[in-house]
């Protein structure tokens, strides 16, 4: 919710000295009598009139207005945006996604395979409106995209970035990439933890064997829901430095046993995906599990508008010594 504040609105209180020496000085000046000189008669002064004489009198507004403007600026307004504190029902969940570079298999035509796995994921997020959601990309190593999260149109913006140059290192570190997910999940109160990991091949990079991984997070409570993305045998790969073809076939070796242990071994759930509606239908599998409740945090924000304030109060202020040392200036 956006609203209109000040950070400092205890300076706010020097309104009220500043109202009453402005009350003081007009009062002074519409009803007590100034200083007069006895003469005959008003027809021995000429009366002379102009614009700077008409205008002198009202100069002490300037400083008036440049002190109000101050003292608003020194109470800071500004626009406050703050997100409650909630209690809703969800899950936290880790996406661990391949992008090494056997992802580029366009066995999904006329998409490849991280295509797909992207537009299923953003999909997915929209779906998760109460969950807690995170993201890790890996290929011959793990990179934290983002941490948990309520803040899904952020996680949807960096699915949208990731490419085959989100990695440098290729190869598959499918061990690397569940300890990092695990590792973010530390401090998780949900009572369901998981990690849903996509991939097409089998682990050749990184030093954690998926094993092993796989029961460190069977300990933390975590479950991984593996995906198998891709068909095996025989897939069609671009081949950009061809001549004659663009496409260059090759055999897709997929490591479907080590995928099924560390479902197993965690209480999750392996798939086959062959084509982007199953893979969909899979995933869904998600949203029969028992929520648990979680705590979202508060998120204050504040946009400081004091500036321009300052700066009209300086430029009143030194208008009036400009004014009072060029156009209204005396001879003594």
């Amino acid at each position: 919710m956006e609203t209109f504040d000040f950070q400092n609105p205890f300076f706010l209180f020097l309104l009220i000295p500043y109202f009453l020496i402005l009350f003081w000085f007009f009062y002074k000046k519409l009803y007590k009598q100034r200083a007069s000189i006895a003469i005959s008669s008003a027809a021995l002064i000429k009366k002379r009139t102009s614009l700077r004489s008409k205008t002198y009198p009202y100069l002490i507004v300037l400083r008036f207005l440049s002190l109000l403007f101050l003292i608003i600026a020194l109470a800071r307004p500004g626009k406050s945006i703050n997100l409650s504190s909630v209690k809703t029902y969800g899950i936290d969940i880790m996406i661990a996604l391949d992008v090494s570079g056997s992802m580029q298999g366009e066995d999904f035509q006329p998409k490849n395979r991280l295509t797909v796995a992207k537009q299923v994921i953003k999909d997915f997020i929209l779906k998760r409106t109460s969950d807690r959601l995170g993201l890790v990309i890996f290929a011959g190593e793990a990179f934290l995209q983002c941490p948990l999260s309520v803040e899904h149109e952020m996680i949807t913006s960096l699915v949208d970035e990731i490419d085959f140059s989100s990695v440098e290192n290729d190869g598959t570190a499918i061990g690397d990439a569940l300890a990092l997910a695990a590792s973010r999940m530390l401090d998780s109160k949900s009572q369901n933890k998981i990690i849903l990991l996509l991939t097409d091949g089998m682990n050749n990079k990184g030093s954690l064997d998926p094993e092993t991984a796989a029961k460190a997070c069977a300990e933390m409570g975590i479950k991984v829901y593996s995906v198998g993305i891709g068909k095996e045998g025989k897939v069609a790969y671009p081949n950009p430095g061809g001549f004659f073809s663009k496409k260059v076939y090759r055999m897709n070796h997929f490591d479907e046993t080590t995928l099924k242990k560390i479902s197993s071994e965690t209480k999750g759930k392996f798939y086959r995906a062959q084509s982007s509606g199953i893979l969909w239908k899979n995933i869904n599998d998600i949203d029969k599990l028992e929520k648990s409740q979680i705590d979202l945090r508060i998120y204050h924000e504040f946009h400081d508008k004091f500036q321009i304030l300052l700066l009209i109060a300086v430029a009143l202020f030194f208008l009036e010594i400009i004014l009072k040392c060029v156009f209204y200036r005396k001879i003594p």
